[in-house]
């Protein structure tokens, strides 16, 4: 017969050998850890002290238009604790430790499961229980609740700051043309589309070397240039208005007998012209791309003290991103066929509340393209008392049209705007008023060699109506140059709406002429006011060239 006073003993070592067991490995004979944390264990201790954090988000936070997801997920730098990941699978509630949302978390979405664990449990994956809405930003949150093996908790809640966003429904266009490294058309060339990894359309350049590619669905989409005896290159570009046309860059492409080479040249600054050091200077692969939303960029260097840089890579097209605190970032496509000079870029201050900012740029060619190229913009007439009225915009092409800004114009008096003197720029300003102004506060002339720069500030944007144009001033007398169209011109406008910034490119169509016709711009039109124009024709007349 067991005594009583033998089996407490007993039962005491079978208990301690249990706990030990369970302590000190993640396996037992009674399960995975997982398995009894759920049932309340608790956890394995080691010397681990180390909290997780969470390494990626897919959809990547800041991402724009993606396709309305299927799934979320999230990969930490560690395993975890599998029952501490949870969600809302009942209801719109904001509960579990993996929330999604879509109004910075009043509501989440519902959820059709729990996470499902991967990749030894460093990956959770989420199931909306039915589509997510287009045209929409959601972000995640993982909450601190959730653990690793050892229970050390996030250190705090990991909160997308952007959020992704889904792609609104429509259709849309994409256009563009297709040039040899001499600016002569090629033709033949293969454009393969894709959107979210998925072809979505495959066209061919015609003799022109131009292409078009209707009934694209809205997104940011990838298109591949592609032709034996060139380097393949990928363009990226958002298409994002139902029923537009977005019209892509004239590219050259590279041919493949091209070698590895440095690529140099400076950074000045827009309104003044000054060589800038200290700027960081980041390269990613390809053209046109944007460290925001694109990301892959790397740093290479600043700029030393005049304002110089230099990058040594392998034949190919690349974008130059240039970054420095109290100017808009930077950019400017240059490749590697062999060595690459005078590749330049300015930076333009940010602006004001109220004010607009546009930047005309164009590289150096060869053969030569853009010599001396124009910014011209017509002003409309504003009312503001008596030093400014009708009478000081003739509008009849003579250089005393003083709602026509360009080299020419004159000023009655001469002032400094934003550290500008206009006795060496010109203004466009309302007498009394100083800080109301439109002042060209650069000019590139024919006395410079390419690559040029010109910029333009509104101090002060009007009601009315602007009128904004590029003029091939080296071949104004010309009727057949298609110079303009070569020239790898880039026209770039910031501005600062009500405390919100509105930024646009624009690229010259592939048609020839001397005057090139921008945009126009009116506060009160829909949407943000700029309306792409994109005619080229030839224009003799500077006084008329807007």
């Amino acid at each position: 017969m067991y005594s009583s006073k033998n089996t407490k003993p007993v039962f005491l070592l079978v208990l301690v050998t249990l706990v030990l067991l369970l302590s000190c490995s993640e396996r037992s004979e009674y399960g995975e850890k997982s398995d009894y944390e759920k049932l309340g264990a608790a956890c394995i201790t080691t010397e681990d002290v180390t909290a997780p954090t969470v390494s990626s988000e897919s959809p990547t936070d800041n991402s724009t238009y993606n396709s309305p997801a299927t799934t979320v997920a999230v990969t930490f730098s560690e395993k975890m604790a599998t029952g501490s990941v949870t969600t809302n699978t009942s209801d719109t509630t904001c509960s579990g430790s993996f929330q999604l949302s879509s109004d910075n978390f009043t509501t989440c979405i519902k959820m059709s499961a729990a996470p499902v664990a991967s990749d030894n449990d460093t990956i959770f994956t989420i199931t909306p229980a039915s589509s997510l809405s287009g045209a929409t930003t959601f972000k995640v949150k993982i909450t601190t609740s959730v653990t690793d093996i050892p229970c050390n908790t996030l250190g705090s809640d990991n909160s997308s700051i952007v959020g992704f966003s889904t792609s609104p429904s429509g259709l849309g266009t994409i256009s563009g043309s297709v040039q040899k490294l001499d600016g002569s058309p090629l033709d033949g060339v293969i454009l393969s589309d894709s959107l979210w990894g998925s072809t979505v359309g495959n066209t061919t350049s015609d003799s022109n070397g131009d292409f078009n590619q209707p009934s694209l669905p809205l997104g940011h989409h990838s298109m591949l240039y592609h032709k034996d005896g060139y380097l393949d290159l990928t363009v990226e570009k958002l298409l994002e208005t139902d029923g537009q046309t977005l019209d892509l860059e004239t590219v050259k492409l590279l041919p493949d007998s091209c070698t590895s080479g440095t690529m140099s040249g400076n950074i000045t600054n827009a309104l003044t012209g000054d060589n800038m050091s200290g700027v960081g200077m980041w390269w990613a692969n390809g053209i046109n791309k944007d460290y925001y939303i694109d990301g892959g960029f790397t740093k290479f260097d600043n700029t030393d003290s005049n304002g110089a840089w230099s990058l040594s890579k392998n034949a190919g097209w690349y974008t130059i991103n240039s970054w420095k605190s109290g100017y808009y970032d930077g950019y400017v496509n240059v490749f590697a066929c062999g060595n690459q000079l005078n590749q330049n870029n300015s930076l333009r201050k940010t602006l004001n509340e109220g004010e607009m900012s546009i930047l005309l740029n164009w590289p150096k060619t060869d053969p030569v393209t853009g010599v001396d190229l124009d910014s011209h913009l017509y002003i409309p007439i504003i009312d503001i008392g008596a030093s400014r009225n009708s009478s000081v915009c003739s509008d009849n092409g003579t250089k005393d049209d003083k709602c026509h800004l360009y080299f020419r114009t004159l000023q009655d008096n001469p002032a400094v705007y934003n550290g500008v003197s206009t006795r060496t720029y010109h203004i466009y300003t309302d007498i009394v008023t100083i800080g109301d102004n439109v002042t060209l506060d650069k000019d590139d002339d024919e006395d410079e060699a390419p690559p040029g720069d010109e910029s333009i500030t509104i101090s002060k944007v009007r009601s009315g109506t602007y009128r904004f144009s590029v003029h091939n001033y080296s071949d104004k007398a010309s009727t057949f140059s298609d110079n303009l169209s070569k020239s790898g011109a880039t026209v770039r406008v910031w501005y600062n709406k009500a405390g919100t910034l509105i930024e646009k490119t624009f690229h010259p169509p592939n048609e020839k002429g001397t005057l090139w016709r921008v945009f126009t711009f009116n506060s009160s039109d829909s949407g943000s006011g700029f309306t792409k124009v994109r005619t080229m024709t030839y224009e003799s007349n500077r006084r008329i060239a807007y």
